[in-house]
């Protein structure tokens, strides 16, 4: 991913909760000579102290799902939010462009096996039924039920072995034009607008 050093960011804590908070990847591999993607929960999970990986799951019957056993390098793809920029909003010059915030991570891909899968599993509805007034646990499903639905998915771990990140907010813009880009997505009433500027007013102060 094109990157300038403006946009770059390297706080690992900051991006790995921009992963954790924009869970629903793209996950990206090469099947027959071509690009092959699925969009699917990810989850980012701290294997051992300071050592990274992505578990997710897919369908067998997913043609991604043979390009598990090729030994190729994953691409991961988080993104969100987004917001178009008017020039309209700067001091001086008149070329648009679009803020948002994107996250890249490349690694090996393993497959689960299935007890590691069935917690991979009981790990995601945790963390996403937790806000659900009527929580459903692992331990609802039917055993019947819930094994054979194993039976039907391959679960994977990918390993975290690079990251590219562009935070792409303005920064290179002065201070008057940034903080008139805060005010102007404000006004939108968006939420990806809205987010976007939360993240700018973090990066910069009003002076």
């Amino acid at each position: 991913m094109y990157t300038p050093k403006y946009n770059e960011e390297k706080d690992w804590e900051t991006v790995a909760a921009f992963i954790r908070q924009n869970g629903f990847g793209l996950l990206v591999s090469i099947h027959d000579g071509l690009p092959i993607g699925t969009h699917l929960p990810i989850e980012l999970v701290e294997k051992t102290p300071g050592k990274f990986v992505l578990h997710g799951h897919i369908a067998n019957a997913n043609d991604q799902a043979a390009t598990f056993v090729t030994g190729q390098t994953f691409m991961v793809v988080f993104m969100d939010p987004h917001a178009y920029i008017s020039s309209s909003w700067y001091e001086k010059g008149k070329i648009p462009t679009w803020n948002y915030i994107a996250v890249h991570v490349y690694g090996v891909l393993r497959v689960l096996t299935e007890a590691e899968l069935a917690q991979s599993l009981h790990q995601l509805m945790e963390r996403y039924e937790a806000g659900s007034e009527n929580p459903v646990h692992v331990h609802d499903i039917p055993a019947k039920e819930f094994h054979n639905n194993l039976k039907a998915i391959t679960g994977f771990e990918i390993s975290v072995d690079r990251v590219d990140t562009r935070f792409k907010l303005s920064q290179n813009r002065n201070d008057h034009d940034y903080f008139s880009v805060v005010d102007h997505l404000k006004e939108l009433g968006d939420d990806h607008a809205h987010r976007i500027a939360s993240e700018m007013e973090l990066r910069r102060e009003r002076k």
